[in-house]
C-alpha cells in the first residue's frame, strides 16, 4: 500500500505503507538512535510526533515483552528507509510491524530518511501528515498547517504499566523517599525510582508536601511546557522547602520555576548518542535526549553543569546550593543519581 509523507512547507516524500493505517497529523522530528524503536514509539514523550529515523534498517530484532516504555503506543507515525519483515533475537515475541498495528502507528518505508533529516536540519521541526488514504498533496499541505500540537499535558498521559509501588499517591501517604509528578514518565524512570509514588501534573505543592518526600522529580513528558504556567507555580512553592530533580521538559518546568528563559529549539534533540561536557573542565558524557525545548538564559543563582558537544545548548543546570536540578537527558547513571550529595537515589 501507498503512503506519503507530506510537511506544512510542501516537501513531499513517498513510500510503502507497513504497521497501521490512515492519516495523522503530527510534529516531525528526527530520531538518531539506531537500536531501541519499541522504547520510542511507547515513550509518552513522543505523543503525536511523526518520528524520522536515521537508521536505515529497522524491524530486524523484532519486539519484547519487556522493551515497553508504557502500555501503549503514542507516536503518531514512523518513517524509516527500510522495514525488515525478518526478526530475529532471542527476546523476540513478534514482528515490529504488527506491534505498530496493534498500537494504532502509521508505518512509511522506502522515503530517503537523510533526506528528510537533512531539511528538518536546516529548516527546524515542522508540522506534517502522513497517510496512506489521501495523496492530494495541497489538502495535506492545508491540514499540515492547520494542525495545532496539544498543549502539554495538564494530567499525564496514560500511565505506564508499574509494580504496586509505583501506584498514584493519594495526598495522604506520607514519608515517601521520592514523589514523581508524572508529565509522561516512562518506565525507565520508574526503574530508577522503584518506590516512587507519582502523582499527577494538575497536584498542588500542599499535598506533595504533605507527603513528607526526600526529592521531588519532574518527569519528561509531550507538548510545550512553558504552557504548564500553572504547574509552574507549583513548583516555586515546592523550591525552598524539598529538593527537586527535572527530567527533560520536567528540567524546563523546573527552570521556568527558576526564573530561567525556556524556548522552542529550531531542532531538538532526539536520540541516544547526544554528547554533553561539563564547560569548565570539558569532560563529558554520551546520553539519551528526547526533547524540542531548551534553556537559553539562567539568573545569577543558576550554574550551567553540562552544554551540548554540538551546538553548545544548556543540558544540565543546577542551583548554586545544588539543591534543584534539571537535566535535558535522562539520567545517566543507572541509580539515577546525578551529584554527589545530593538525594538522587
Amino acid at each position: 500500500m501507498k503512503a506519503i509523507l507530506v510537511l506544512e512547507d510542501g516537501t513531499v516524500f513517498h513510500g510503502t505503507q507497513f504497521g497501521a493505517e490512515g492519516e495523522t497529523c503530527g510534529g516531525v522530528i528526527f530520531n538518531t538512535q539506531v537500536v531501541g524503536f519499541q522504547e520510542i514509539i511507547t515513550d509518552p514523550a513522543n505523543a503525536n510526533k511523526i518520528i524520522a529515523i536515521g537508521y536505515p534498517h529497522v524491524g530486524n530484532v523484532g519486539v519484547n515483552d519487556e522493551s515497553n516504555e508504557s502500555d501503549k503506543g503514542h507516536a503518531a507515525a514512523l518513517i524509516v528507509k527500510e522495514y525488515s519483515k525478518l526478526y530475529s533475537n532471542w527476546q523476540a515475541k513478534g514482528s515490529f510491524g504488527d506491534f505498530m498495528k496493534k498500537n494504532k502507528v502509521i508505518g512509511i518505508e522506502g522515503v530517503d530518511t537523510q533526506a528528510l533529516t537533512v531539511h528538518i536540519r536546516d529548516n527546524g521541526e515542522m508540522r506534517g501528515v502522513v497517510s496512506t488514504k489521501t495523496f492530494d498533496v495541497a489538502a495535506l499541505v492545508s491540514k499540515a498547517k492547520a494542525y495545532c500540537e496539544p498543549e502539554a499535558l495538564k494530567s499525564p498521559v496514560s500511565a505506564p504499566k508499574a509494580d504496586k509501588s509505583q501506584t498514584y499517591a493519594k495526598p495522604q501517604i506520607s514519608n515517601v523517599k521520592t514523589v514523581i509528578i508524572n508529565l509522561g514518565v516512562n518506565n525507565s524512570t520508574l526503574a530508577k525510582y522503584p518506590n516512587a509514588a507519582i502523582v499527577s501534573a494538575d497536584t498542588n505543592a500542599a499535598d506533595i508536601l504533605k507527603m513528607k518526600p526526600d526529592q521531588v522529580v519532574i518527569s519528561s513528558g509531550p507538548g510545550d511546557p512553558t504552557k504548564l504556567t500553572d504547574l509552574v507555580d507549583q513548583v516555586k512553592k515546592l523550591i525552598g522547602k524539598v529538593p527537586i530533580y527535572g527530567i527533560q521538559n520536567g528540567a524546563c518546568v523546573l527552570a521556568l520555576a527558576l526564573n530561567c528563559t525556556v524556548n522552542r529549539m529550531k531542532v531538538g534533540h532526539h536520540g541516544a548518542n547526544q554528547p554533553v561536557v561539563d564547560p569548565k573542565t570539558g569532560s563529558g558524557e554520551i546520553s539519551v535526549q528526547n526533547h524540542s525545548f531548551g534553556i537559553e538564559y539562567v539568573p545569577e543563582n543558576v550554574e550551567v553543569l553540562h552544554v551540548n558537544l554540538n551546538d553548545k545548548t544548556i543540558e544540565k543546570f543546577a542551583t548554586k546550593d545544588g539543591m534543584y536540578v534539571g537535566t535535558l537527558y535522562f539520567p545517566i547513571d543507572e541509580r539515577g543519581k546525578l551529584d554527589k550529595g545530593y538525594q538522587y537515589v
